[in-house]
């Protein structure tokens, strides 16, 4: 930026001074009778001629500043070396039965290393030497987390903002290994197995769901591709989408703007819900659909998502304790530990950390 901010008004000073020098000089002979005023303009037109080029470099000398930072950007981001690599001898997976499981398992979320030179610096003086913050061993995450998510099963997660849940579902998912301890699917430790294969097999729907830019039913179809539009259609009416697709101009063929923002959030969730329904995953993680949601479309998408749940092992992070009482069974976490797991008359009767949060959650909401 330094460079930039010199070259440019540099050239630009020298531009200016070499058209004052012309007209004062030529004012001198035109008075003189030695140059005529069409020759004079002449001249200053070969001037600025001479300086477009220079100013033109300046330019490209820019650019060229910019894509050299951008291409070792690039180059620094496709050297680094993936959290979860493959197996040297990866297991195919077959059709999962849907048996997960998290034996003891202890996780810190890596810390990222500091760049050479990134620091604080003193702030006496900007001169000083760069002072690098010491590393600091990162928290845990989850501390001995054991759950077993039996086939066809659904287990709610919840707990207090920090508890865990949502890393218990990154660990299922292995976008992250665990430090210690193991996690399993259908009694095979994931880091054992085919990692594509695997996720093939998972159905995964955030809080937020991301939309691509493009059809509805291209959207719809991101996890099969080669789905037909029948298909397409029949995900979308199992999970209660069809009626408001078919409804919007072009349907299925509906373009949608950059992360759907021409749609609703409840709209956007039941896309995100057909799109898992069309590759039938054998494990469902859902990180609750409904928390952002008015409550005539937050019963239309838990509606949606009872549907999905059949028949398959589901996890859902429950932020409502009303998504948690219509699971098999709930695990509740506190501060990366498993407190308890039961069903929801078993844990009420037991009076621990989960009734106290249900009898909070009936003061706010008595009609529940």
């Amino acid at each position: 930026q330094r460079l930039v901010a010199t070259y440019f008004p540099f050239v630009q000073f020298l531009s200016a001074v070499a058209d004052a020098v012309v007209l004062g000089v030529g004012a001198r002979l035109i008075a003189s009778g030695s140059l005529t005023p069409g020759a004079l303009i002449a001249f200053i037109l070969y001037i600025n001629m001479f300086f477009s080029p220079i100013q033109q470099l300046s330019q490209v000398f820019d650019s060229w500043q910019q894509t050299r930072v951008s291409v070792g950007r690039v180059a620094e981001l496709m050297s680094l070396q993936t959290l979860t690599p493959d197996a040297e001898s990866p297991l195919l997976v077959r059709r999962l039965t849907g048996a997960v499981a998290l034996d003891d398992v202890h996780f810190s979320y890596p810390v990222v290393p500091a760049r050479p030179g990134v620091g604080r610096r003193g702030p006496a003086d900007a001169r000083l030497p760069i002072i690098l913050d010491r590393p600091t061993k990162p928290p845990e995450a989850l501390r001995g987390v054991t759950i077993d998510v039996r086939p066809g099963e659904t287990i709610a997660l919840v707990g207090e903002t920090g508890a865990g849940k949502s890393t218990v579902m990154k660990l299922l998912a292995r976008f992250y290994d665990p430090d210690s301890g193991t996690v399993r699917a259908d009694g095979l430790d994931l880091r054992a197995l085919d990692l594509h294969g695997f996720r093939t097999q998972l159905g995964y729907v955030p809080q937020e769901s991301f939309l691509f830019s493009g059809s509805i039913r291209d959207n719809i179809a991101y996890g099969r591709p080669l789905a037909t539009d029948g298909q397409v259609e029949a995900a979308a009416r199992a999970v209660g989408a069809h009626e408001f697709v078919a409804a919007l101009p072009g349907g299925y063929l509906h373009e949608l703007s950059e992360r759907g923002k021409s749609l609703s959030s409840g709209q956007r969730q039941l896309i995100a819900l057909a799109r898992a329904e069309l590759v039938d995953p054998a494990v469902l993680l859902l990180d609750e659909a409904t928390s952002n949601l008015d409550l005539v479309t937050e019963a239309r998408v838990a509606a949606a998502m009872q549907h999905l749940s059949r028949s398959r092992t589901t996890v859902v992070i429950a932020h409502r304790l009303q998504t948690a009482r219509n699971a098999d069974r709930i695990a509740v976490l506190d501060h990366g530990t498993v407190a308890e797991v039961g069903s929801h008359d078993d844990l009420l009767e037991a009076g621990g950390r989960y009734a106290a949060m249900w009898q909070t959650f009936e003061l706010v909401s008595p009609s529940v």
